[in-house]
């Protein structure tokens, strides 16, 4: 399915770009979360892992993991079980009537979905109250900087930001503002610009 505009996220980007950079930079940057042990984050004090959907754990608008992340995905499920999450800007949001695209994905993929009202990087109040830990116990993994990375930090979650897993299928704006995103984070780190401390932020992944 597609995602209306993200108003919020459009906001939230003049908030970072001449406020508060350091809320889009995250913690940790892989190339995908196969280059993650989920039994290493448990062993150091992460609780509850919410992924972003697309490009992160699926292809664009798929509700299938992606092929070669697979065996990494049971592990997770293995090591967090109920505490394995899904916090989509489409899915689970007020562009899902009856939020039935989350009940297709909690079917196929057996990770639950976060219903939410606002979308990322807001709604950190839903999410919140439906989680039942300490928010320095919560890590946020996805694609874009300025949704998922910039809702994990404002929540004082960890945040881990992965590359893409394909283009196929990818939502053009959201492509572009991706890349736009990506290279204003070379340049806040070439400033020596560093993100928000947290108190799992010199951990390994693994």
């Amino acid at each position: 399915m597609s995602q209306s505009f993200n108003a919020d996220a459009f906001q939230g980007s003049f908030d970072v770009l001449f406020i508060n950079p350091q809320m889009a930079i995250p913690h940790f940057a892989v190339q995908s979360i196969a280059e993650i042990s989920p039994q290493k984050l448990f062993d150091q004090g992460v609780r509850v892992v919410i992924f972003d959907k697309d490009n992160t754990i699926t292809a664009p608008y798929i509700n299938s993991i992606y092929p070669t992340l697979c065996s990494v995905i049971e592990e997770f499920r293995n090591v967090f079980g109920t505490n394995l999450h899904i916090l989509s800007n489409s899915a689970g949001t007020n562009d899902d009537p009856d939020f039935r695209d989350a009940d297709a994905i909690e079917q196929n993929l057996s990770i639950s979905v976060i219903r939410h009202q606002r979308k990322k990087p807001e709604g950190s109040e839903d999410v919140k109250k439906f989680l039942n830990c300490k928010d320095n116990e919560v890590v946020m993994i996805g694609d874009r900087l300025l949704t998922d990375t910039l809702f994990g930090n404002r929540s004082g979650f960890l945040t881990i930001h992965t590359g893409i897993l394909t283009l196929k299928g990818d939502n053009i704006p959201a492509a572009i503002a991706r890349f736009l995103e990506n290279q204003l984070l070379k340049v806040w780190k070439l400033r020596g610009i560093t993100p928000p401390s947290h108190p799992l932020d010199t951990i390994t992944l693994l």
